[in-house]
C-alpha cells in the first residue's frame, strides 16, 4: 500500500548544514526556528488552541537524506556508539531510513498572526534550514513522559560538556549581531559544548589516538559550521572549544 503525505509546511532554523546540528531536540534550548504553512494550511483556526501548549511535536521528512540506489540499509553506526558498532535501523534515530522521517519535540514560543497566516516560533530545534514538515502535535506530559523508560545504548548525556570559549574577534563579531540575531552567544555555546564533531573525536579520548586516527594533529584542525548568514570557526583540544570567528557566508 502506497501513502501520499502533502507537506504542511517548511521550518526555517539557523542550521544551514547538517553538520553542528545537535543530535537530538532542546540539547540547545535556545536555538531558533521558524515554521511557516504553505498557502492551503495557512488557516488561523488550524491552530486554535496551540497556543496553550509549551511544547510540540514536528514530524518532518529528512529531505536531505538521499538513499544510494534508492536502496536503505537495515544496519546503521549510531554516533552514542562512536560509529564503530553497527544496530537496527529500526533501533535507531538514523535519518536514513526506508522512510526519511522524524520527530523532534520542541518549545512553542509563539504563534504570530501574519498576512500570510500563522506563524510558529520556536527554540530547541535540531532540524536543518527549509526542512518540509508533516504534521504537528501537542506535547502531552502525563502521557509523553514516562520516566520508567528504558534508554537502551543511547542514555542520557553525564553532563561532562566541552569548555567554550571565544576570542576576541569572534566576541566582537557576536556583540555587533545583537540586535539582528538574540541569544547568539549562547546559542553558539550550547551547539558546540556538546560536541559536535564525528564520533572519533569523543573528548575524552585521548589526543594522540585522535591524531592517528585522522592523520591531522587536532590543535591544526579548523572547523566549520554553517549558522545563520555565517561560518562559524573554532578550534578544539580535547573537551576545550575556542570559537575564533563568524565569516560572512
Amino acid at each position: 500500500m502506497a501513502v501520499h503525505l502533502e507537506p504542511i509546511g517548511v521550518i526555517h532554523t539557523c542550521f544551514k548544514e547538517k553538520f553542528g546540528i545537535p543530535r537530538q531536540p532542546n540539547l540547545a534550548a535556545k536555538a531558533p526556528g521558524m515554521l511557516e504553512f504553505f498557502p492551503e494550511f495557512a488557516r488561523p483556526e488550524a491552530v486554535r488552541g496551540l497556543e496553550q501548549f509549551s511544547h510540540i511535536w514536528l514530524v518532518f521528512v529528512f529531505h536531505k537524506a538521499v538513499k544510494k540506489n534508492g536502496k536503505w540499509s537495515s544496519m546503521v553506526r549510531p554516533p552514542r556508539l562512536g560509529g564503530n558498532k553497527k544496530v537496527g535501523v529500526f533501533a535507531s534515530r538514523s535519518p536514513f531510513r526506508p522512510n526519511p522521517i522524524g520527530i523532534s519535540c520542541v518549545r512553542l514560543e509563539g504563534i504570530e498572526s501574519t498576512p500570510k497566516g500563522p506563524v510558529l516560533h520556536l527554540t530547541g530545534v535540531d532540524i536543518l534550514d527549509q526542512t518540509p514538515v508533516l504534521d504537528i502535535k501537542p506535547y502531552l506530559p502525563y502521557s509523553d513522559r514516562l520516566d520508567t523508560a528504558r534508554d537502551g545504548f543511547a542514555p542520557a548525556p553525564d553532563n561532562k560538556r566541552c569548555q567554550v570559549s571565544f576570542s576576541d574577534m569572534a566576541a566582537t563579531q557576536i556583540q555587533e549581531r545583537k540586535k539582528a540575531i538574540p541569544n547568539l552567544m549562547p546559542i553558539i555555546t550550547q551547539v558546540l559544548e556538546n560536541d559536535p564533531r564525528p564520533a572519533y573525536f569523543d573528548a575524552h579520548v585521548p589526543n594522540l589516538e585522535r591524531d592517528i586516527r585522522t592523520d591531522v594533529p587536532e590543535e591544526n584542525r579548523v572547523y566549520g559550521i554553517h549558522m545563520f548568514d555565517f561560518d562559524l570557526k573554532w578550534q578544539a583540544s580535547g573537551n576545550k572549544i575556542r570559537v575564533l570567528s563568524l565569516d560572512p557566508v
